[in-house]
């Protein structure tokens, strides 16, 4: 019973269309990676399909408005089973941010649940873990500017508005994409079930793996240092949690 109500709760909210952040995706052209997170049995390196990813993260105001046609994900109606206790606890009122909160700034206090309802209200899917490792390899002119030490100094950060990329004013990557590293962080659609040949999902108990994070893993660059941070703290989540500096944006497969 269970099962079928949350995929029928998860699913409703497709067939509103398309939403304001259409404009927002940014083509992401696909190609072979070398992941920094090496699970058991995969090659270290991995090819990635061409996918679009939003431009920046969603904000409070998009997600307000996702709130607006879906009042079904309000605090105050959110099912218990998609529920958890700081789910939009900051925001002034179960609809609004409130004048306190910068309506432009990412969205936060969002559990995963929610972050994939909007991504398929607008017609999306949250990214893999890969595909925004892939993105955020990028700097404003290359590709993949992970061999650059200086660059890559610029992902290690405490969470704070400090870090280089978290102005609003921060320049895109190579793709057009804004803000990967910083201060906000974000749910990929695989966030807890990064595994390879263990992976079971779709059978019996498949939605149960899907939020259990063991895995054997280790690091093709423990170097790496922006990324091991993000993948350590995203596999250790339920997806119910909610965090302030923990956010989303959305993808769309590519033909």
């Amino acid at each position: 019973m269970e099962r079928t109500l949350l995929l029928l709760l998860l699913l409703a909210p497709a067939a509103a269309g398309a939403t304001e952040a259409d404009a927002g995706y940014r083509g992401i052209p696909g190609g072979p990676f070398r992941s920094s997170v090496r699970f058991e049995q995969t090659s270290a390196t991995q090819d990635v399909a061409a996918f679009s990813l939003m431009a920046r993260p969603v904000s409070n105001a998009q997600f307000a408005a996702f709130l607006a046609r879906n009042p079904q994900w309000r605090r105050d109606r959110v099912p218990a089973i998609f529920s958890s206790p700081g789910y939009l606890g900051h925001w002034a009122l179960p609809d609004a941010p409130g004048e306190g909160l910068d309506p432009q700034a990412p969205v936060t206090h969002v559990n995963w649940y929610a972050a994939d309802a909007y991504c398929r209200a607008d017609q999306a899917r949250l990214p893999t873990f890969l595909e925004w490792e892939y993105a955020a390899a990028a700097d404003a002119t290359r590709r993949d500017a992970r061999g650059d030490h200086a660059w890559r100094l610029r992902q290690v950060n405490d969470g704070t508005p400090r870090a280089p990329d978290a102005a609003a004013g921060a320049p895109a990557n190579a793709y057009g994409v804004h803000g990967l590293h910083g201060a906000y962080w974000e749910w990929s659609e695989d966030f807890a079930s990064l595994l390879a040949d263990s992976d079971r999902r779709g059978q019996e108990d498949g939605d149960a793996l899907r939020y259990c994070g063991a895995s054997a893993m280790a690091f093709n660059d423990p170097g790496d240092y922006g990324v091991v941070k993000r993948f350590v703290l995203l596999s250790a989540l339920p997806p119910g949690a909610t965090l302030g500096n923990l956010g989303f944006r959305c993808a769309r497969s590519q033909p």
